[in-house]
């Protein structure tokens, strides 16, 4: 027996690579859902489907089958204990949803507006199952930072490429020039001439000083010459961000002096952005702001990311308009917005 792994967009797409490669008598053993090999929002859903086809050769063709089949069997049982012990871990951890009209009808709100299923599940039980209700619930889960321009000191952006750093950055220098006669700022994105050269504009139409680096152990002289005298922003490149926090960390040992900010495009999926949380050091990220919120389909992302991580939101980006497109936002915003699914700015 031949056994081999088809991948496509969708079950019929894997499946009519199965007719083609094995025949319309293949049979197939399992399949299941993955992702591509893509980043950020080229990271879209796959689906994977074995199966298998009989084989009239022998030899070392038979033996490569047994093999394979003996690998299906032993990922098929990693699979099933590991489901076994996430129904368990879930069966104690939420609790049941009798499905009724009402609430399958909110629930269903919750899905679409991108709130993550599990977490609807939950809001539904602690809420009383109307949209004022949930609305109450989901702003009593949400932190934000309080942002204060007049007693700022500055703030240190990361985030992926194309997420939006600069043009953050771009807008709350605005707001913080307005309220301080100094302001200074970093960049330690050297290599993108795009970056160097909107930077250097910015710099000259606020009357501000700007650095450029590619050293994080520059960055203690730089910050602490200027902080004194004003809010310091840094702007970072968009790769990296384990290596260059953990440059950060070991250069001031005794404690960073700028709140540092984890920028997320609110149009990218759940799953996406938890792996890029998951995939950076946490525990030196002090709050996360969201651009592209004037594209993006549904707003449950916020909410999500939120309790994933335990950090409070900061700012929320609407637009490019320098420095009007841009919010602290309340709790109470933040719950209208993912409830009713559209980004008032």
């Amino acid at each position: 027996m031949m056994i081999r792994k088809f991948t496509g967009g969708s079950f019929k797409e894997a499946l009519e690579q199965v007719k083609q490669e094995l025949g319309d008598h293949a049979m197939i053993l399992s399949s299941r859902s993955i992702k591509s090999a893509g980043f950020g929002l080229l990271n879209k859903p796959m689906v994977e489907v074995t199966a298998a086809a009989d084989d009239a050769g022998e030899g070392e063709a038979g033996r490569s089958s047994s093999a394979e089949m003996e690998e299906l069997v032993r990922e098929l049982r990693i699979m099933r204990e590991e489901m076994g012990f996430l129904k368990e871990t879930l069966s104690s951890a939420m609790p049941r949803l009798r499905v009724g009209n009402e609430k399958k009808g909110l629930y269903n709100l919750l899905i679409k507006h991108g709130v993550d299923p599990q977490f609807a599940v939950v809001l539904l039980e602690r809420s009383n199952y109307t949209v004022d209700s949930i609305k109450f619930t989901i702003s009593q889960d949400v932190k934000v930072q309080n942002f204060s321009p007049a007693d700022e000191r500055g703030f240190l952006f990361l985030g992926t490429p194309g997420v939006g750093k600069t043009s953050m950055l771009s807008k709350i220098a605005h707001i913080l020039r307005k309220k301080h006669k100094r302001l200074s700022l970093i960049s330690l994105d050297s290599e993108r001439i795009s970056a160097f050269a909107h930077m250097k504009e910015l710099s000259q139409e606020l009357g501000c000083d700007m650095k450029v680096t590619r050293k994080v152990s520059d960055l203690p002289r730089m910050i602490y010459r200027d902080i004194e005298r004003g809010p310091v922003l840094v702007d970072t490149p968009g790769y990296n961000h384990t290596e260059l926090l953990g440059d950060i960390a070991n250069v001031f040992s005794s404690g960073f002096p700028l709140t540092r900010c984890l920028l997320m495009d609110a149009t990218m999926n759940t799953h996406a952005a938890e792996r890029i949380w998951q995939d950076i050091n946490t525990e030196l990220i002090d709050t996360i702001g969201f651009t592209k919120l004037d594209i993006a389909a549904q707003y449950g992302s916020l909410y999500n990311l939120s309790l994933l991580s335990g950090r409070p939101l900061s700012f929320i980006s609407s637009g490019p308009a320098v420095p009007d497109d841009i919010r602290v936002p309340s709790p109470d915003y933040i719950a209208g917005l993912i409830m009713g699914g559209a980004c008032a700015n």
